[in-house]
């Protein structure tokens, strides 16, 4: 079976391609100098329905209690969601993990750090430009939600916004195989 990254499990000295399983501090503990998120001070997390599946699960979220689904800050955390699920999901394909695979990012920037990028894949901080640049050249699924979130026409595996059906959705997936023996 393959581990998945979790965000809230893996520090930076994991760095040598083992995962490590010890707890890393919650979204409360975060220390008061970190950026609370969008300019607004709503966190990409606080606009979906489900904030601790943030980028952890392939299934687009709903809009939060009070959050208009039309709103474009929720259709962005929503966006920045199946990208940061996507990140995990080829990263975890790849038997790797965040910090091994920072120094490899091309092209790169001194703004794509592990605590960073951590932050935006657990939609404490929004996503910049320059996170979907990196990310869109490293993954090509991360490119095919760019492309589809910013074109005119929904993603092949997902939807901008819930179903009117009150079911969840399509899972969204990279849709790689598992390679012989993983």
């Amino acid at each position: 079976m393959l581990a998945a990254f979790n965000p809230r499990r893996e520090g930076p000295e994991a760095a040598d391609g083992a995962f490590n399983h010890r707890e890393q501090f919650t979204t409360d503990e975060r220390s008061q100098d970190e950026p609370a998120g969008a300019a607004s001070g709503r966190r990409p997390r606080d606009l979906v329905d489900r904030p601790d599946m943030f980028g952890l699960w392939g299934k687009p979220m709903r809009a939060a209690a009070g959050v208009d689904p039309a709103d474009a800050a929720f259709i962005a955390a929503n966006a920045q969601h199946w990208v940061a699920n996507a990140i995990r999901e080829e990263i975890a394909m790849e038997l790797s993990n965040l910090a091994s695979v920072l120094p490899t990012l091309d092209p790169s920037s001194p703004e794509i750090t592990f605590d960073r990028i951590a932050q935006v894949r657990r939609g404490e901080i929004p996503m910049t430009l320059t996170d979907l640049l990196v990310w869109s050249r490293r993954f090509p699924a991360v490119r095919d939600i760019v492309t589809a979130t910013l074109g005119d026409r929904p993603h092949a595996n997902s939807r901008m916004s819930a179903p009117s059906d009150g079911g969840m959705g399509p899972v969204i997936t990279t849709k790689r195989g598992r390679t012989a023996g993983a």
